[in-house]
């Protein structure tokens, strides 16, 4: 697994189903963009976040609906959360299960992760999307909203949501989401979900302690091969960084982190990661920061990227992020 930020293909593919249900079609909403083919993505990959975010920003054009988001999010079969749906079906009570959810839930996707704040009486989890050059849809939050949200009981507990919290620039009336959630919703800068402190104690039906035990141990030795992974991708991304992009080998990389070639190679190919892809990564991010945080000349960014001409570095920034450096520059924050 890539220390860049991913989705989990088995989520992606569901929430295409869930689209396509809609009225969508999944190969218009996936054309042309990384980690796609023929409207899915591959089978036990990641998707990368950009793209992920295109495909509901492009969702988003193409079908009007305010209530798409959460539609798809309420529809999601338990498989598409893969150790997580596990682990919350099987946890003692529903503060356990909303614990396992906030600690595991970068298993399952990047685009984003729930911080937990207490008042008095009250669970709040706010929903804080990760930075990336692709803006965050609305309605991607709000599917992610919708699998808790939904009509259906919170872990098949009986217990809902106290309160939905929808991000500020609401694409409809509080009324028409209440309406189809059954709950009260308010909208603020970032969207969460409210929870009563007495309802965390209620029981989750046909939780087996023995099966959560034997999935934490799996989930925790994910997160520990996530975690060297995004410590080796990171050291890699530096070296290259360091020997330049258009420079930057295997080998030179290697020594310098005092590896053999074939043994960089092996532990790469174990964290599902390519060193060409490395590369790319650290160079766009380079230029995400070059592009919008200086008013450097794209010729002269080019050539510090390591691109012998200002036309191919715009071809490789429109592949990455859709769009063309200038449009990268207009759009950024600030």
């Amino acid at each position: 697994m890539s220390n860049a930020l991913t989705i989990m293909a088995g989520w992606m593919n569901a929430a295409l189903d869930g689209l396509e249900r809609e009225g969508l079609d999944r190969r218009a909403l996936t054309q042309g963009l990384r980690g796609f083919e023929g409207g899915e993505a591959a089978r036990n990959s990641h998707v990368d976040l950009g793209s992920a975010r295109r495909v509901w920003r492009r969702a988003a054009r193409l079908n009007p609906d305010p209530l798409l988001g959460l539609k798809v999010g309420g529809a999601l079969p338990m498989q598409a959360s893969n150790v997580v749906s596990v682990l919350t079906a099987h946890s003692a009570t529903v503060g356990q299960a909303l614990d396992m959810l906030c600690r595991y839930q970068t298993l399952v996707s990047a685009s984003g992760r729930y911080r937990v704040g207490r008042e008095p009486g009250l669970l709040t989890l706010t929903y804080e999307p990760a930075a990336d050059a692709v803006e965050v849809s609305r309605l991607q939050v709000e599917s992610v909203l919708g699998t808790t949200a939904a009509r259906r009981s919170v872990f098949a507990s009986g217990v809902r949501p106290r309160r939905v919290v929808l991000m500020a620039h609401g694409a409809a009336p509080a009324a028409a989401y209440e309406d189809f959630l059954g709950l009260p919703v308010s909208f603020a800068a970032k969207a969460g979900l409210e929870f009563a402190e007495a309802d965390l104690a209620t029981p989750i039906r046909g939780a087996d302690p023995r099966l959560l035990e034997l999935n934490m141990a799996y989930a925790d030795s994910l997160l520990r091969d996530h975690h060297r992974s995004q410590a080796l991708c990171d050291e890699v991304k530096a070296a290259i960084r360091r020997s330049g992009f258009d420079t930057a080998t295997v080998p030179a990389v290697a020594a310098e982190l005092g590896l053999s070639a074939r043994s960089l190679q092996r532990r790469l190919t174990e964290a599902g990661v390519s060193f060409s892809k490395l590369r790319d990564e650290s160079r766009m991010g380079e230029a995400l920061i070059l592009l919008t945080q200086s008013q450097l000349p794209l010729p002269d960014l080019a050539h510090r990227l390591g691109y012998s001409q200002e036309s191919g570095f715009s071809r490789a920034v429109r592949l990455w992020w859709g769009a063309s450096p200038r449009q990268v520059r207009r759009n950024a924050p600030g």
